[in-house]
């Protein structure tokens, strides 16, 4: 029989628990996700709204006057893409048709590359036996399905991002009885004020993060979106706005930029230099942007272990979809934040920080200065 105070119990009472928060995230993602958004939305708009405080204007008219400025921005984002997002569902057979049409041209020109020309043959006969086959009229009626299916899509998120808005504001209004609340778990007064002081560093150091990371991706989606408006490419603003937004999800935000794009240039262009220039363009940027701009003003903030980034990608993509993907990030840095000011969290920073070059310094936690008592002089 196992003892309740073993190794062993403790390890699979440990187990059981987390089994069920990750199915209870799973089965109530309709009410689990827009808190996490909300509170994540909070985290960012705290340094723009404590400027605001600062300067003397009250704080639920700086929550109304930041929250309704992030909902103007989104809501002038969804303007600008929802019609072209819509007309590509709407002509998606035709282009397929177009892309099948193109892939086989290419292979034709690239035939001296025979396992690349294989590859794309087999592509081009998938979708072509889809186009010609010969329950065409099946195709056409789900057609509207599809289109259905993506009005509804785009129907829930302008919903969520008004539910996430809504939520954030509420925290950002209460945060006092907030961080009481947050705080109810710690038995001691002193250990409540410890979690308070760190979580305090946390929202500082997070907001400076997202709103540095938001200036760069902004500034990113400009130069992509001109380099590609002097490449002749359709709806240059409509790609820098997606380039600036799929930058904000590490690795596989830029990766689905450029195979879109390219795909893109496929069908739209016919010589090998128009097709290929867009991408490669967005790529040098991109490169520019990622190893240069970001660790230049954002330094040790965005110091992650790729492996972390990679896993942490992987789980709340499965758990979330495209919300996960986007909160994937922002949950490492959170937790990186408050391990860097907790002894009882090194290991978990050990985890998340990139393994030191030889002869490097480690960074000193910071929870000296945050979350122990001040010492009175002597």
């Amino acid at each position: 029989m196992i003892a309740f105070d073993s190794l062993l119990f403790r390890s699979l009472a440990t187990l059981s628990l987390l089994i069920a928060i990750v199915a209870a995230l799973f089965f109530a993602k309709a009410v689990f996700l827009p808190i996490a958004l909300g509170l994540l939305a909070a985290l960012v708009l705290h340094l723009p709204i404590m400027a605001l405080y600062r300067a003397g204007l009250p704080k639920i008219l700086a929550v109304a006057l930041i929250i309704s400025a992030a909902g103007g921005l989104l809501g002038l984002i969804f303007v600008l893409t929802a019609g072209p997002i819509s007309e590509t569902f709407e002509a998606y057979p035709q282009i397929v048709s177009e892309l099948r049409v193109k892939l086989f041209h290419l292979r034709e020109t690239f035939a001296a590359a025979e396992q690349a020309s294989d590859a794309i043959s087999k592509v081009a006969d998938e979708v072509k036996n889809i186009v010609e086959d010969s329950e065409v009229p099946e195709v056409v009626v789900r057609e509207p399905n599809f289109i259905a299916r993506a009005a509804t899509s785009l129907a829930d998120i302008a919903t969520g991002i008004v539910v996430t808005l809504t939520i954030s504001a509420f925290i950002l209004v209460m945060r006092r009885p907030f961080l009481t609340l947050a705080t109810m778990p710690f038995a001691t007064t002193e250990s409540k004020l410890r979690a308070a002081r760190i979580w305090k560093a946390v929202e500082r150091e997070v907001s400076h993060y997202f709103v540095v990371a938001s200036i760069i991706n902004a500034t990113l989606g400009v130069a992509v979106g001109l380099a590609l408006w002097a490449l002749g490419v359709p709806l240059p603003h409509v790609w820098g706005i997606a380039v600036a937004l799929l930058n904000f999800i590490l690795f596989v935000g830029p990766a689905v930029g450029t195979m879109a794009l390219l795909a893109a240039s496929i069908i739209t262009f016919d010589t090998g230099f128009e097709i290929f220039a867009p991408a490669l363009a967005y790529l040098a940027i991109n490169f520019i942007e990622a190893n240069v701009v970001t660790p230049h003003f954002l330094g040790r903030r965005l110091n992650l272990a790729p492996l972390a980034i990679v896993l942490s990608l992987l789980f709340w993509g499965w758990l979330w979809g495209l919300a996960g993907l986007i909160i994937a990030v922002p949950t490492l840095i959170v937790l990186k934040a408050v391990a860097e000011r907790s002894v009882s969290l090194s290991a978990v920073r050990r985890l998340l920080t990139p393994r030191r070059r030889p002869g490097e310094a480690m960074e000193p936690i910071a929870s000296a200065r945050v979350g122990s008592p001040e010492r009175r002089p002597t």
